[in-house]
């Protein structure tokens, strides 16, 4: 079976069909066991929501790895009050060293095949070691090692906390990629970049404190993400496919197609539902009068035509002409969301 694989592999090589081979590639990878499942899953999209349920188990497992480094880092410095930072750091990597053993095998190209629950396991371990690498604070690092033992096991555990804080960071740093890949798939369905964006309304800034936990307001309407305001107001986040053309040409200027006209069409009727209900919405604590809204559409790499500077000047001409509602596409929100994460970044801040 893998000769006859290979075999087409070569044929599709010969007559320049590249996507086949591709697709032949991944198969007998799957097959030898250089590529895992759940990494097929998010490529070629196989399950409904194949992508955000992997995401979802690492974010469990990272919730646990959270828990159990803080009790396991207490013991820790019960047994050595004296350890320093680099200290507690080979202590965890010697905990970990199984796993570590498995990605660096892979890395080296040593593969085996893997199935059911042992492939899940040699995924996480690889998305946890390899793809979540962070070491924060460099500077506290080197200065620990400066400082009397007694006060370097109380730094140990300021480190601890930050450590978390990084590992925090590194959790949004990796559902802002899961979402770009979900975003930047051709075939990803409106459905799909919803159940990718779910929880995760930090990507629309810090003027909103979180997300309503009620998607149904009132009668005939259902909002993709209702975000709030630190006063309770309500900002309707309106989400269509990314994979739409979103300007198009017009005599010798550019205009917005038909998609993101009905798209703002909807934001317009959930608005004025929003104003008409607004006293009985009170009662679950959300204030809807002169709500906003923003619908988020497209993306410029799935414009043929057009590059991502007339684009988004497009949609600024637009939006300088509504009221209440606004238009983005998903690369304006990630690429906006990516510059707050290297904001907050300890890392990045040491490096300056």
């Amino acid at each position: 079976m893998l000769d006859l694989i290979r075999f087409a592999i070569r044929q599709a090589e010969t007559g320049n069909d590249l996507e086949s081979a591709a697709r032949l590639d991944d198969a007998l990878g799957y097959a030898t066991g250089r590529v895992l499942n759940p990494e097929l899953e998010d490529k070629y999209q196989l399950l409904d929501g194949a992508t955000s349920r992997n995401f979802n188990m690492y974010e469990l497992v990272m919730s646990n790895v959270h828990l159990a480094t803080s009790s396991i880092f207490d013991e820790f410095l019960e047994e050595h009050p004296q350890a320093g930072v680099t200290e507690a750091r080979e202590h965890f990597r010697r905990l970990a060293r199984a796993s570590i053993q498995v990605v660096e095998d892979r890395e080296a190209g040593i593969y085996r095949v893997h199935r059911l629950d042992e492939e899940v396991g040699i995924w996480l371990a690889d998305t946890l070691l390899r793809r979540s690498s962070y070491e924060p604070l460099t500077a506290s690092n080197r200065l620990a090692d400066d400082l009397p033992p007694e006060s370097r096991a109380i730094l140990t555990r300021a480190d601890a906390e930050a450590v978390l804080a990084g590992m925090q960071l590194q959790v949004r740093r990796r559902k802002l990629a899961e979402i770009r890949r979900v975003v930047e798939h051709p075939y990803s369905s409106e459905r799909q970049i919803q159940k990718a964006l779910t929880g995760a309304w930090w990507l629309f800034g810090g003027e909103y404190v979180g997300q309503s936990l009620r998607r149904r307001l009132t009668r005939g309407l259902e909002l993709d993400i209702p975000l709030l305001r630190p006063d309770g107001v309500l900002h309707v986040v309106e989400l269509k496919r990314a994979a739409v053309r979103v300007i198009e040409s017009h005599r010798t200027s550019t205009i917005p197609t038909e998609e993101v006209h009905k798209g703002v069409a909807r934001a317009q009727n959930y608005l004025k539902l929003l104003d008409e209900n607004r006293d009985r919405i009170l009662g679950h604590g959300v204030d809807t009068r002169r709500a906003t809204a923003v619908l988020v559409i497209g993306h410029p790499a799935f414009q043929d035509k057009f590059s991502e500077v007339q684009v988004n000047e497009t949609l600024r001409v637009y939006n300088s002409h509504l009221s209440r509602i606004e238009v983005i596409t998903y690369k304006q929100l990630l690429d906006a969301a990516e510059r707050v994460l290297d904001l907050i970044d300890p890392s990045a801040a040491d490096l300056a």
